[in-house]
């Protein structure tokens, strides 16, 4: 609690240690095992990222980033293996986690230290090792079921107000369902995390997901839509901006949750199931009030008040109904989706763990001096929205 304002952190996120797949992965699938490492070095502190899937197809390994073009020498780029990051503050935000490896214990400092309630944690490495679209489902399966047993670890030490999000992948929808299935009934977990960029035959609308859809409303958790910068299966970031690495991240977050939306909207997903709730994270808020007034008005403009084929409702409705959007606190996209649909939608998010996070200590301070923001609506994106979106059994 920050001066009597409960605080939900929706999006924070774990550093994986290098050996967590040789620790979980299970047995049939160490040949295919992932080499990764995630962490904070140097002086001043810089952030680094490497991720190696390795290539069933062929001899050349996919080495995450995942993009066809090579950065500029000039341009350190997120993910380029050995090089690093080094934004302001990070050594005032990290270096006491940095030197030890991020592990559970000092997540309970952080929460101390910024009077932060909760945390839903989600993944770093685990945002990109399913990525590769060459990768068979069984082994897509095997990393996932990896990540959330040794989060489970990870969440048991570091106390029940740190709350995982299972991650699943979606090659396999029936497999997809056993392991939300088992990471909410055995775990505890709150919420069940997908990339949503296509990396198999299927898309979120077809008829072949409807069953993890209503397994997700039968276990009262959110379906997070976080996305990854770098994918394999980004195609349209490499062919429409080559080389221009740091803006492929930003049309992958925000682009890729607007995409997203329409798929689960405009798909009927949201229609076909309405106890379903989504969170969209790590994209702004700003997009929400243009995206959802374009879905309804059309390419042309113009049709906002005409049916949708096979919708009942008007896409606005279906977001006010079951979506959830994750803003950071000095975020100027807040007052405009108030503006448009009204406060009930948004949460808050700090990013802990990643460099956009570095200002943690401070989330809740810079939310509550938001300007053209009511009290009341303050409350709500701190608190009151959260609990809604997470079954968090808080008090």
């Amino acid at each position: 609690m920050y001066q009597g304002y409960k605080f939900i952190d929706s999006d924070s996120h774990i550093l994986e240690p290098a050996d967590m797949f040789e620790q979980y992965l299970e047995a049939p699938f160490r040949s295919d095992m992932p080499r990764a490492w995630v962490d904070y070095q140097g002086e001043p502190l810089g952030f680094g990222i490497s991720v190696t899937i390795p290539a069933a197809d062929s001899d050349q390994d996919y080495v995450m980033p995942f993009g066809r073009d090579p950065m500029p020498d000039d341009q350190p780029s997120l993910g380029d293996a050995g090089t690093r990051i080094v934004m302001p503050e990070h050594n005032d935000a990290y270096a006491g986690f940095a030197r030890k490896g991020f592990p559970p214990e000092l997540y309970k400092l952080a929460l101390e230290r910024t009077g932060i309630d909760y945390m839903v944690i989600y993944p770093t490495v685990g945002l990109y090792v399913t990525a590769v679209p060459q990768l068979k489902a069984d082994t897509a399966a095997a990393y996932r079921r990896a990540y959330n047993n040794w989060l489970h670890d990870f969440c048991t030490e570091a106390g029940d107000r740190v709350v995982g999000a299972a991650s699943i992948d979606l090659r396999d929808p029936d497999e997809a369902i056993r392991e939300a299935r088992r990471c909410v009934k055995d775990f505890g977990f709150k919420a069940v995390h997908i990339n949503p960029t296509p990396v198999g035959e299927y898309r979120m609308y077809d008829a072949v997901y409807d069953r993890l859809w209503s397994t997700l409303e039968d276990l009262d958790v959110p379906l997070a839509i976080h996305v990854g910068a770098g994918n394999a299966a980004d195609e349209m970031l490499y062919y429409y901006l080559p080389r221009l690495r740091s803006i492929q991240g930003t049309m992958a977050f925000t682009m890729g949750n607007m995409i997203a939306s329409a798929a689960l909207i405009m798909g009927g997903v949201l229609e076909r199931h309405p106890k379903l709730r989504v969170v969209h994270l790590e994209s702004g808020a700003g997009w929400v009030a243009f995206w959802i007034d374009r879905m309804d008005a059309g390419v042309q403009g113009g049709f906002r008040d005409l049916e949708n084929p096979g919708l009942k409702l008007h896409p606005i409705d279906y977001f006010q109904r079951q979506c959830y959007i994750a803003a950071d606190q000095d975020d100027p996209g807040i007052k405009q989706v108030i503006e448009v649909m009204g406060d009930d939608n948004i949460v808050t998010a700090t990013d802990f763990g990643h460099p956009e996070g570095r200002k943690y200590a401070g989330a809740a301070q810079e939310l509550l001096g938001l300007p053209g923001v009511s009290e009341d609506s303050k409350r709500k994106i701190m608190w009151d929205n959260a609990l809604r979106l997470y079954p968090l059994k808080a008090a």
